[in-house]
């Protein structure tokens, strides 16, 4: 049974400047549950959440320090999406106590919960008009989603737009206007909405963006746009003007959130290889992070005085896990107080390097398969990551940033001093052996390399620089060593990256992608085909094509993200990452067939899988979904005091 918490934590951060301590956190809900949703009440005082206990949810309210916790609503087998009235005094929810789902009202203090809506569709999301005369929800009374609004005293909904294609809409701060996504198959646009007056216009045009707030002045709204491939966040003005990108990243940025004053955008990233707090200033620059550490963050709200975040707080540990891909049980390989990820197995499939330890500490270890036992490799006080195994397995290649930069080195894998392989300028980082053991290709990201593929000779030598696009990442030699693969950005306007193949020796890349935005790429055993992910409006597909660019076919079709794909040893199947089942899951397609089989369904997320060498089994990190709510103050880190 998963069990999570509430918590509030304050960390007492210091300048940007300076090292934040980790927040100091406080169980609010020390009951076996899951608890989310949360919404600050409009002075601050107290926060309405969604509480499940016992395989029934209801909506609870508490004091900030977790004292006065009262629930509020009756338990039912679902309820969501408390929202407080203006003045404080009601909470508007969803529930399905008379199923199927409608929206209710209760006294926020607590008494008897009043149905507002009883029709045989799903009606949910209810928002408070400004001035509280008027809730507005989503409903499918007609089959498809339609925008209403209801009295919170009762009487009959209203038809606000019935468009059969409508979620999520939200009033502008001043009541007059709603923003809304509008779905209508893979294609996701926001449009702007004046009830009564007939105008209803389309604010976006490129697909797969969804609204997210309106600013606190109700100038410009918030959206997330997967125009790119990737989740990034963007800012439109609601009455003219360009739309403005405020995060670019290779990885996911998502749920954004205005600080009341409208200065800063907090949102959820993955970019750092976990799911953590940033915030970013909303006029635009450099995003700075709030959390890092092993949880997973979500639901993001401001305090109300705009100088901390609460969020979900998912504490489960990823452990590494082996899996036959024919059947049988998965086996949990690593255990302790720490996250385990990175896993990569040995040439010779007896041992697995992976790294673990505390957020910014982190070391790769050797876990011996059959044993059972660890090896710690690396003692460095601030972080070693991303292993990878020389060929014939006798040595292991990391990226440290025990200096102010990161950097390459190498270690033999039975335990001895590293060596640095890479003294550029900058980052050096994503190493890859070349098939015999004598070169690593890497990513340097400096001034005037601004981030290219070089390589470098083990044993020493001058590092040759392969690429001069810019923005490359993810270099994979080809079977032979005679060619790289890697992604890169376009510099286009949309910041897409593709892939490409380029001769080890240097030359002109190749683009070897035809649509969408291009990653991941993994080379056959055979040298023939390269698989990868392309981003298109739907989501992330796998994809092989030849190096030179023929050849091209899509393996999965899924209306969620495929990624990471990897090439068994045989060639025949391709093992991926998924979210169609809602969480993330390790999938395998056969190459010649196309058919998709799920190795995993658990609770939790699956990470990148890796192959044994005989081809029978996948190791992965995975997580469990145990989380908390917690409170972090930003204002100090933010430089507001």
């Amino acid at each position: 049974m998963k069990t999570r918490h509430v918590l509030v934590g304050w960390a007492l951060l210091g300048a940007i400047a300076c090292q934040p301590q980790a927040p100091d956190r406080v169980i609010l809900t020390p009951e076996a549950g899951d608890y989310y949703g949360h919404r600050y009440s409009p002075d601050g005082a107290r926060i309405a959440y969604v509480a499940e206990q016992d395989g029934k949810a209801a909506i609870w309210t508490a004091g900030l320090d977790g004292s006065g916790a009262i629930q509020v609503s009756p338990a039912s087998n679902w309820a969501a999406f408390p929202r407080w009235s203006p003045d404080g005094q009601w909470i508007a929810y969803g529930s399905d106590a008379l199923a199927p789902p409608d929206i209710w009202v209760v006294p926020a203090a607590g008494g008897e919960a009043r149905q507002l809506t009883a029709d045989q569709g799903l009606e949910f999301n209810p928002i408070w008009s400004p001035d509280g005369s008027r809730i507005l929800y989503s409903g499918n009374r007609s089959g498809s989603f339609d925008l209403f609004t209801v009295a919170p005293g009762g009487g009959d909904p209203e038809v606000v737009l019935a468009s059969g294609a409508t979620l999520f809409g939200e009033w502008s701060p001043d009541g007059s206007r709603i923003a809304y996504t509008r779905s209508e198959g893979d294609n996701e646009t926001i449009w702007l909405l004046t009830p009564g007056s007939g105008e209803n216009r389309q604010l976006t045009t490129e697909g797969r963006e969804n609204f997210s707030e309106w600013s606190p002045d109700g100038r410009e709204i918030l959206y997330v746009s997967g125009r790119t491939g990737a989740a990034d966040i963007w800012i439109l003005p609601v009455d003219g003007g360009a739309p403005r990108q405020l995060t670019r990243d290779i990885r996911d940025d998502y749920a954004p959130t205005w600080s009341p004053d409208g200065r800063w955008v907090a949102f959820i990233s993955n970019r750092g290889g976990q799911q953590d707090v940033w915030v970013v200033p909303s006029a635009g620059g450099e995003s700075i992070r709030v959390t890092d550490d092993a949880g997973r963050e979500g639901g993001l709200r401001w305090t109300p005085d705009g100088t901390g975040l609460t969020f979900s707080y998912a504490e489960g540990l990823n452990q590494i896990w082996i899996q036959g891909v024919d059947g049988g049980e998965a086996r949990q390989l690593t255990s302790g107080p720490q996250s385990a990820g990175g896993a990569v197995v040995s040439p010779d499939g007896r041992s697995v390097a992976y790294v673990t330890g505390p957020a910014g500490n982190s070391d790769v270890w050797v876990l011996d398969l059959a044993s059972g036992e660890t090896r710690q490799l690396t003692t460095n006080p601030t972080g070693d990551f991303g292993p990878v195994w020389s060929p014939d397995g006798s040595q292991i290649a990391y990226v440290s940033n025990r200096g102010s930069e990161n950097h390459i080195f190498v270690l033999p894998a039975s335990g001895g001093d590293p060596v640095q392989v890479t003294t550029l300028a900058g980052s050096q980082f994503g190493p890859r052996w070349s098939p015999d053991g004598r070169t690593v290709a890497f990513t340097a990201d400096f001034e005037a390399s601004r981030g290219d593929i070089w390589t470098i000779p083990v044993a020493g030598g001058e590092p040759r620089r392969v690429t001069r696009l810019g923005e490359a990442s993810g270099p994979r030699w080809s079977p032979d060593g005679r060619m790289l693969a890697f992604g890169a950005e376009t510099g286009d306007a949309e910041g897409r990256s593709q892939v490409f193949t380029v001769p080890a020796s240097g030359g002109t890349p190749r683009r070897i992608t035809q649509e969408g935005y291009g990653v991941n790429g993994d080379w056959s055993p055979d040298g023939r085909h390269i698989a990868l992910n392309v981003g298109t409006g739907r989501g992330f597909d796998v994809v092989v094509v030849a190096p030179d660019g023929s050849d091209y076919r899509r393996l999965t079709t899924y209306e969620a993200w495929a990624l990471d794909p990897v090439w068994s040893p045989d060639g025949a199947r391709i093992a991926f990452i998924t979210n169609h089942g809602g969480n993330y899951d390790v999938g395998l397609v056969d190459v010649a067939t196309g058919e998709i089989r799920m190795i995993t369904t658990t609770p939790g997320d699956e990470g990148g899988p890796q192959w044994t060498p005989d081809g029978q089994s996948l190791v992965f990190p995975s997580g469990d979904t145990d989380g908390k709510l917690v409170t972090v103050r930003v204002a100090a880190l933010l430089g507001g005091g």
